[in-house]
């Protein structure tokens, strides 16, 4: 098994789909296909059940799973040893990371935390911004990189006209929306919500975009849109808002108090926790604070 058959493992084990796990590997569904018959082939096991509503490992296929699990925090062990050990360049005297992740931004000292255990002398230049800010600021060199949560939509949208500053991304958790209402709201009382329910509520959005996808009538009034949770409850409790928001987004700021979060029968497309940065920009350093992101949320989903 080598790392490229790992990173799929561990990508498919959070998107179920060939298809969505081809889309973060830039390539198409037959190469990862091909990859995983080869991986089952040397194995002489079958990893993986495919079915219409997508693919789940088998019992031989979880010990695999754990078995790159493994794998892949050793070898990012190893990474940092290495980084520590061999001979490495200039240490980066600074990294401007900007965030526009709501998930993120309550995780940021720990990060912090273990970034500044393996890089002591880099400082870590950290600025919560707007959805909109961040690929400019990337094209006008304000930040290193950036951490995003968007949905992949808007993303191919704005990003076209930011194609010539050669930026690079990869996925370090996938969510779709869902809604947030009080426990004592009629609304909690259904399993799912139509769009009727969301044609008769005003909503609001806790770090998520207004995209197009939740429809342009003039009952879909946008509230509020920040990333204040307080002000989130109150209007939820008060004025009978729906707020859309993600799973890990419910579980941080609202399981416990008195709300519930439900399915929402309306095309809803994946939002994609991201890291951007300009190709050039090829220190070891980028890489741990990467991989530091990413082995935190590959460990929550």
């Amino acid at each position: 098994m080598h790392t490229d058959q790992i990173r799929l493992l561990l990508d498919l084990a959070q998107t179920h789909s060939f298809n969505q796990t081809a889309e973060r590997h830039y390539t198409t569904q037959q190469s990862i296909s091909y990859s995983i018959k080869q991986l089952e082939k040397e194995l002489q096991v079958k990893i993986f059940n495919r079915s219409n509503s997508g693919v789940s490992f088998t019992p031989a296929g979880e010990r695999v799973l754990q078995c790159a699990l493994q794998m892949h925090e050793s070898y990012q062990h190893l990474l940092n040893d290495l980084h520590k050990t061999s001979e490495q360049p200039e240490p980066l005297a600074k990294i401007r990371l900007y965030v526009s992740s709501v998930l993120l931004e309550a995780d940021l000292p720990e990060i912090i935390k273990q970034f500044n255990k393996i890089y002591p002398t880099t400082s870590l230049i950290i600025k919560e911004v707007s959805h909109d800010a961040i690929l400019p600021s990337l094209a006008d060199d304000s930040c290193d990189m950036a951490a995003w949560f968007i949905n992949m939509s808007y993303l191919e949208r704005e990003g076209a006209a930011y194609n010539k500053y050669n930026f690079s991304y990869e996925a370090f958790a996938e969510e779709p929306s869902i809604a947030v209402v009080p426990i004592d709201s009629p609304m909690a009382q259904k399993n799912i919500l139509t769009i009727e329910d969301l044609g008769t509520h005003s909503r609001s959005m806790f770090g998520l975009l207004p995209i197009d996808h939740y429809g342009k009538d003039v009952n879909h009034v946008v509230l509020y849109e920040n990333n204040n949770p307080d002000i989130h409850r109150q209007l939820m409790l008060e004025h009978n808002t729906i707020c859309f928001t993600s799973e890990k987004i419910y579980q941080k700021y609202f399981a416990e108090d008195g709300f519930v979060m439900l399915p929402v029968d309306y095309p809803v497309l994946p939002n994609y926790h991201l890291f951007l940065h300009k190709k050039d920009k090829t220190h070891p350093a980028y890489r741990v604070l990467a991989d530091i992101i990413s082995k935190k949320y590959r460990k929550q989903n």
